[in-house]
């Protein structure tokens, strides 16, 4: 034996890749130790049979479809598939074929490497990255519907319905009283006791109002910042629609009138806002930074130059995932919160807003507006009326259908005036009336009287909405 061959077989010895030459049928004709070590098969346990033996069951259909188009084609090909270990452990591989067509038996070169811990890697940033998206969408869904909640009822049904779809296995429970007297709860924070977790979410009526969930269905730290941000937001609904609860108890007491006075909507409105205002601070010191902290850790790994290309590519697609998801998290926390508008006013403001949401409405905004420079709009009236707008952009999109909207903005004396038209579809209750209780149009309603306004809709000819919206204003008056 001479020096280089002596050196090639000392190097296919202690090689960590597996080695093998097998024939057409796949039985192996040579292969490196490192095939029988890392399977923990024998020699003997191997011999005369279809080397696919190692080969994951639901891996071997694609496996040997892959084989016979190597064959027919004498090209080389390279693929991944999952080897099972004589142990029963799952790896994965990376496996390159070279066929050799014209010796006896057709043989092939197989080279395989195991890429495990990539796969498990790539797997679980793809994971993460779906988990995320999903809590987080959840969280605008829920916060979006939160919104128009108005009873302690719809709180929980709709605080129950969350939690199950998210976390399945959690059977959430509503306790009025807790299992144990030696537990001690703060508001809004998760407590373990056993194999359960305790949240008060407030005080109803002199009672603890506990939320109650099964701890092992919180698997990830994720999923509790998850449950904490959705509690948070809970239970300052909660707490608000207490004081409602309070308040309404003594207007019943008050007053037969069925029109819920202004002040009372302000201070609803108000609640929301604050809400809301909260709820996008949350969103963007804990989801938003975990996101842009798992992101950064992502681009760290691609500037590694051992990454091979194929893994590469994926991780850049997973790397762009994250990306959209942090935009995505980002407009929500800006719809939340509108960003600048008392320093934009409230023009500018809308023509933002028309502009971001043309971007991927199904309607084209037309938006004129008079010289609104006299005008001295509080911060109340700024952003009713930018909610306004929103719900009527919103009513065009899910419910009306329109192909066209049109905002009109402009003061008339010590009156703002907004007038809107759609072309879209409207609710009819026969003889030309229309369905003001839809909740869309009961909402802008209800903005417009908490801001001592009055709002006329009414449905035009052939389709589509016509709303005129008055609001009393301070107007500056210039020195002559």
């Amino acid at each position: 034996m001479n020096y280089d061959q002596q050196f090639f077989e000392t190097i296919l010895n202690h090689s960590s890749d597996m080695l093998l030459i097998v024939d057409q049928n796949r039985h192996i004709i040579y292969c490196t130790p490192s095939v029988y070590e890392i399977t923990g098969y024998s020699p003997d346990e191997l011999k005369d049979v279809g080397v696919f033996i190692i080969v994951h069951p639901e891996d071997r259909e694609f496996m040997e479809h892959r084989h016979k188009h190597l064959l027919d084609s004498g090209k080389n090909n390279s693929t991944e598939y999952r080897m099972v270990k004589k142990n029963g452990e799952i790896r994965y591989f990376e496996c390159k074929t070279t066929p050799l067509p014209g010796t006896e038996q057709y043989l092939q070169v197989v080279s395989a490497r195991d890429i495990t811990e990539r796969k498990e890697m790539e797997m679980d940033l793809e994971y993460h990255k779906n988990r995320h998206e999903v809590l987080q969408n959840s969280l605008k869904n829920f916060s979006n519907d939160l919104t128009a909640v108005m009873k302690l009822t719809d709180l929980e049904d709709r605080m129950m319905k969350e939690l199950v779809t998210i976390l399945p296995d959690c059977n959430p429970k509503i306790l009025t009283s807790l299992p144990r007297s030696d537990i001690n709860l703060s508001d809004g924070k998760m407590v373990r006791v056993c194999n359960y977790i305790f949240i008060k979410l407030g005080d109803r009526k002199q009672r603890p109002y506990i939320l109650s969930l099964e701890a092992n269905a919180v698997r990830e730290s994720m999923e509790s910042t998850w449950i904490e941000t959705l509690v948070h937001y809970s239970a300052m609904v909660f707490e608000s629609l207490n004081m409602i609860e309070h308040l309404m108890e003594q207007l019943k007491t008050a007053s037969t009138r069925n029109e819920t006075p202004q002040w009372v909507l302000r201070m609803m409105f108000n609640l929301q806002e604050q809400q809301r205002m909260t709820l996008s601070s949350d969103l963007h010191d804990t989801v938003l930074q975990d996101q842009i902290d798992l992101y950064r850790r992502l681009e760290s790994l691609l500037k590694q130059s051992e990454i091979e290309k194929e893994a590469k590519s994926k991780l850049i697609q997973i790397e762009q995932g994250l990306l959209d998801i942090i935009h995505e998290i980002r407009a929500t926390c800006n719809r939340l919160r509108p960003p600048f508008l008392r320093e934009l006013g409230l023009k500018t403001s809308l023509e933002n807003l028309f502009e971001h949401v043309q971007l991927t409405s199904t309607y084209k905004i037309l938006f004129t507006s008079a010289d609104l420079s006299r005008l001295s709009l509080s911060e109340e009236q700024t952003i009713g009326i930018y909610r306004i707008v929103q719900e009527f952009l919103q009513h065009a999109e899910e419910y009306a259908k329109a192909g066209v909207v049109k905002f009109d903005l402009f003061a008339e004396y010590d009156r703002l005036k907004l007038v809107y038209r759609d072309d879209g579809a409207w609710f009819d209750l026969g003889e030309g009336r229309l369905d003001t209780t839809h909740i869309r149009l009961a909402s802008v309603n209800q903005r417009a009287q908490s801001l001592g306004g009055n709002i006329v809709l009414t449905p035009t000819e052939g389709s589509g909405l016509l709303a005129q919206l008055e609001l009393p204003i301070h107007l500056e008056r210039s020195i002559v």
